[in-house]
């Protein structure tokens, strides 16, 4: 195929994986803010950005966590969630969410902005910053409901690429594109006689080392084996929080179990 299908097709993919991913996301978040304030908030018949975007279940979730203590006297109705609300009311209650995030060690780049609730923006990023919450609260002794478990992890993966390995094969093919394109340049001028058997063997090569590259690269674990040993064998190629980074669906590094694929 040409380049330009060939970059249409990468950005379809990546696309189409970045959907699959927010709604298994927003899925897990409706449960997560659920479990964690008492309110039946999936059963309003609203979308996850129309419960989140005034504030107030932000704000909530905040005051719980701050609080140590799982639920409320007090419910969210369906009128409040959808109240308009004046002046910067619903920005100054996400804004609080985002410091209770900051307090528990969340970073910045983990952290959406606040737009992204009220104006329904990037669903996706706000989905990612409430499941980094969760770990954090469970890493730091905090009762909070379960994000997601092993294996609806591991289901999740399966479905779909992860949006870095996606990411990497659309440069990969663009990167194949572009080493064809100079050969078959090179061919124009006169040099088909020479060129002719380098060019495939020189793109045989690249795209065999391209299909090597994308394979997903990861450890089955053995008995006794923690993240931190696996880490140490690794003799520095891999570090413990690259491992903690790329298998969040692991929340206590020392146990994995064996047969257990790790993400490398």
């Amino acid at each position: 195929s040409h380049p330009e299908e060939r970059e249409t097709m990468a950005t379809e993919t990546v696309f189409e994986v970045k959907k699959v991913e927010e709604k298994y996301l927003a899925e897990r978040t409706f449960q997560w803010l659920e479990g964690l304030t008492g309110d039946k908030l999936s059963g309003y018949g609203l979308g996850l950005g129309e419960v989140l975007r005034n504030g107030k279940v932000l704000k909530k979730v905040a005051n719980i966590i701050e609080k140590s203590a799982s639920g409320s006297s007090s419910r969210l109705s369906k009128g409040e969630l959808t109240e308009e609300r004046k002046g910067f009311q619903a920005i100054l209650d996400v804004d609080y969410f985002l410091s209770c995030c900051r307090s528990l060690g969340l970073k910045d780049h983990q952290l959406f902005n606040a737009s992204d609730v009220t104006t329904c923006g990037d669903l996706l990023r706000v989905c990612r910053t409430v499941r980094s919450l969760s770990l954090s609260c469970r890493e730091k002794g905090i009762q909070t409901p379960i994000f997601e478990t092993d294996k609806q992890q591991v289901e999740a993966r399966r479905r779909s690429m992860s949006r870095e390995a996606t990411n990497t094969k659309v440069a990969a093919l663009k990167t194949l594109d572009q080493l064809k394109d100079k050969l078959e340049t090179k061919e124009e001028k006169g040099d088909k006689a020479n060129m002719g058997g380098k060019a495939i063997t020189a793109l045989s090569v690249v795209a065999a080392g391209i299909i090597f590259f994308l394979r997903p690269k990861t450890y089955v674990v053995r008995k006794g084996d923690t993240l931190s040993s696996v880490a140490r064998r690794s003799r520095g190629k891999v570090s413990l929080k690259t491992l903690k980074d790329k298998n969040p669906q692991i929340l206590n590094k020392d146990r994995i179990h064996p047969s257990q694929k790790i993400n490398i």
